[in-house]
């Protein structure tokens, strides 16, 4: 029987990658290929995408000034999406936590996490929450409160253990699915986040939305 694996520690260029991915600030080009994947992993787990390189954005902005961009004149805040020559305008703007929560992308259970005893505001991903929380959508409504909780005090438990918390931290959350009564390990990350309206909260994910930042292909 293989030991469960732990999440690796960050290198620096993927700590720094993983806080500008968090800020929702461009990719540094000089850092490595592992912190790439953890920058791209951290924006495909938060539904979001943004600049790769900050050379891309000029080199954009030096073809729309040559009169290589297209005739129509974009709408203002649609300038970068529409001028991408490779149609990547149909990828999701960046999204601050609040923005997120209001179009679906993250359920907000702070009030549930400060129950338990975690003081920053805490988010659910939605595909955590359609898989875990409603196990698919077999469960009644009602009990889907004490699910959330169950999840809760097992990242704070989780907390309990490690002297310094890293940016992605995995946890794992015992929890019921039917049709089977016994209780199931479901693995989970959870993720510190901030931008300038909440500028430190917690989103937890399914360890597959993630899979990515800890453990890019590769290495």
């Amino acid at each position: 029987m293989h030991p469960a694996s732990t999440p690796r520690p960050l290198t620096l260029d993927e700590k720094k990658a993983a806080e500008a991915a968090f800020r929702g600030e461009a990719f540094d080009p000089k850092w490595s290929e592992a912190a790439r994947a953890v920058y791209e992993g951290i924006l495909q787990a938060m539904g979001t995408r943004a600049p790769i390189f900050e050379g891309a954005m000029a080199e954009t902005a030096n073809s729309q000034a040559e009169g290589h961009a297209e005739p129509k004149t974009p709408p203002e805040g649609e300038t970068a999406a529409s001028s991408n020559p490779q149609g990547e305008g149909s990828r999701p703007p960046i999204l601050t936590r609040d923005e997120a929560v209001q179009a679906g992308y993250l359920i907000d259970v702070t009030p549930i996490a400060q129950s338990v005893g975690l003081p920053v505001p805490v988010c659910l991903s939605k595909p955590l929450w359609d898989f875990a929380i409603t196990a698919s959508h077999t469960l009644p409504d009602e009990e889907h409160e004490s699910r959330v909780r169950d999840v809760l005090i097992a990242l704070r438990l989780r907390l309990a253990t490690i002297p310094v918390a890293s940016p992605a931290m995995e946890f794992p959350a015992l929890l019921p699915f039917p049709p089977e009564p016994v209780p199931q390990l479901c693995p989970l990350y959870a993720i510190a986040m901030g931008d300038a309206a909440v500028p430190y909260s917690i989103t937890i994910l399914l360890a597959n939305e993630v899979s990515a930042v800890i453990r890019p292909t590769g290495n």
